[in-house]
């Protein structure tokens, strides 16, 4: 309970204060960022489908395209993002990017295949704030991060953990 107060009180401040007008990065200025560091991989952009939030949970589609760290090397994937948790109202189709690290083996881009767990925590009031972050994938090497403002994503207030299933696309 603890963890979905902080969650809105921070979601909140930031919507309040003008965080609205934060852009979410794009893919290339994620890779231009992390360009030097040794476990960024790339970004996965991801478009994902709306749903009403049903008290405990909620089930949601992706379609995502990676693209590599040297912003030429990609690859599209399916798949579904699953919250177990409080889930509260509805959202609107959105569009977020994942910052990509691997924390073993070199991987390319059709190397995301699998499933991942993590906590996730969002407020929309018209606007959406928070973040999500996940691990998993191959050999559980391979953790994800997205976090930003997207504006007028829906009514919902959600947090707990979240199951992310990608597919390569064939």
């Amino acid at each position: 309970m603890k963890n979905v107060v902080m969650t809105a009180a921070l979601a909140a401040l930031a919507l309040s204060t003008g965080a609205c007008s934060l852009q979410q990065s794009s893919a290339q200025q994620l890779n231009t960022t992390n360009a030097n560091s040794r476990i960024y991989i790339g970004s996965l952009t991801c478009n994902v489908g709306g749903s009403t939030g049903y008290i405990l949970g909620s089930a949601k589609p992706l379609d995502c395209v990676f693209l590599g760290k040297d912003g030429v090397s990609t690859a599209q994937y399916t798949g579904t993002i699953d919250k177990v948790g409080i889930d509260i109202g509805y959202t609107k189709a959105v569009h977020t990017i994942w910052r990509v690290y691997s924390l073993g083996s070199d991987r390319g881009p059709t190397q995301l295949s699998g499933t991942y767990v993590g906590e996730q925590g969002t407020v929309a009031a018209g606007n959406q704030a928070g973040g999500n972050w996940i691990y998993g994938g191959p050999n559980a090497e391979i953790g994800m991060l997205a976090s930003g403002v997207v504006k007028d994503a829906g009514y919902n207030l959600a947090t707990g953990v979240a199951a992310m299933t990608l597919r390569l696309k064939p």
